[in-house]
């Protein structure tokens, strides 16, 4: 890393809902995820909190916001802190927007000069997350328009708590982006957007996109979701109110920009670094849609699952796969042969890092009684490419239970 003193260092984090009990709550939660991430050397020069700052937008939440935030311990003096607000829990509307006002002593948006760069937070202005106004739009293209004038050459920092539509992970249709701003950010190739909401994991390859602009997901400092799919049923999987995270940013003399993703829940650093590089034309966009996240991943050569009957069941256990960059879930045949009896999901829990447990296992039950059976695992990355499969040495089970078969963390 080139970076220097002159040029600005930052961090960002989203989603820190404040006064939820999801785990060990937020009191507890951003206070780490604080002094993991801006005591790191050197200071950074501020730290943007892309919305969803609160549970529910009540001035008592704000309250605790601004006690964990003014203490020196965690943020230290000399680091700038900027909110936005949020809309599913910051609870957009005027009577929510006049409590964030109140509550953080800031305006909703904000236009700043960090060491010579341009920096443009921006709020939610309306109860949906199609409904940010015209007025906010509106001031979002003046901004862009002075700092693409009077910034040549440089990148230019947005931060908003929800992502353009179908750019970095999270955004796809039907998740959790936004089209309403495509038409003024897609303008600019130099910008590079940070934002939240989905809380999915950033130790995902595809947590930042280059289309048009680079845009970056900043994951949650509350716990973590996947993708529609990625699970059996829902988007929780186990333990993911062990996660929080975090982003580092540098501008580096060379005038590229370097990311570090911080697990700021364990103190850890989730590699590889990424690199924006300059020029920032679009013309050295690395992180487009023509990743397809190949070699797929590989289990160790003899990899075998295991088989434990039980009274009414059997439980399949195995041996994490590796990735050159992350296994996100497994795919679990019980076959009959050629014919597939019952199937499963599980995540791999990657999120949770050095305590990503090495043996995972799924249970089935209502299998048929007496048949010569299988289990088939597929390792599956990021970008769905399947491993190839491993298999258990043939079983019978016992009279079928009546448990359905389900993930076993």
């Amino acid at each position: 890393m080139i970076q220097a003193q002159n040029l600005p260092r930052f961090a960002v984090i989203s989603d820190t809902h404040f006064e939820n009990n999801i785990g060990e709550g937020a009191a507890v939660k951003v206070p780490r995820a604080l002094k993991n991430l801006l005591w790191k050397q050197p200071q950074p020069d501020a730290i943007f909190v892309v919305g969803d700052i609160t549970h529910r937008g009540r001035l008592e939440q704000y309250a605790q916001l601004l006690s964990v935030f003014g203490d020196s311990t965690n943020v230290p003096k000399g680091t700038a802190v900027y909110f936005m607000m949020g809309f599913q829990h910051d609870r957009s509307g005027s009577i929510h927007q006049e409590n964030y006002l109140l509550g953080t002593h800031q305006p909703l948006h904000q236009y700043i000069d960090i060491k010579g760069y341009p920096f443009i937070t921006i709020s939610e202005g309306g109860r949906h997350p199609s409904e940010y106004n015209e007025s906010v739009k509106k001031w979002l293209a003046e901004k862009l328009e002075d700092a693409a004038k009077n910034y040549p050459d440089k990148p230019i920092f947005v931060f908003t708590h929800i992502p353009p539509l179908s750019t970095c992970y999270g955004s796809a249709p039907g998740a959790w982006g936004t089209d309403m701003f495509s038409e003024i950010l897609n303008k600019y190739p130099q910008i590079v957007i940070f934002s939240g909401h989905s809380h999915y994991p950033i130790g995902d390859p595809r947590s930042i996109h280059q289309g048009i602009f680079t845009a970056v997901n900043t994951g949650s400092t509350s716990d973590s979701n996947v993708a529609k799919g990625i699970l059996v049923k829902g988007e929780e999987p186990p333990l993911n109110d062990r996660v929080t995270e975090g982003l580092l940013v540098d501008v580096l003399s060379n005038g590229n920009i370097e990311i570090e993703r911080w697990d700021t829940y364990r103190n850890e650093e989730i590699l590889p670094r990424w690199l924006v590089q300059a020029p920032h034309d679009g013309t050295k966009f690395t992180y487009t849609d023509n990743r397809n996240g190949l070699p797929a991943p590989v289990f160790a050569p003899g990899a075998t699952p295991k088989v434990t009957l039980e009274k009414d069941s059997c439980l399949v256990s195995f041996a994490q796969a590796t990735d050159n960059e992350v296994v996100q879930h497994y795919a679990i045949e019980i076959t009959d042969g050629t014919e597939v009896i019952a199937s499963n999901k599980v995540f791999s829990l990657f999120y949770l890092n050095s305590q990503m447990p090495g043996i995972l296992s799924a249970k089935f039950g209502a299998l048929p009684a007496g048949k010569k059976l299988r289990a088939r695992i597929v390792a599956l990355d990021s970008y769905g490419n399947p491993s190839l499969p491993i298999q258990s040495k043939a079983f019978k089970v016992k009279p079928a239970c009546k448990s359905c078969a389900k993930e076993h963390d």
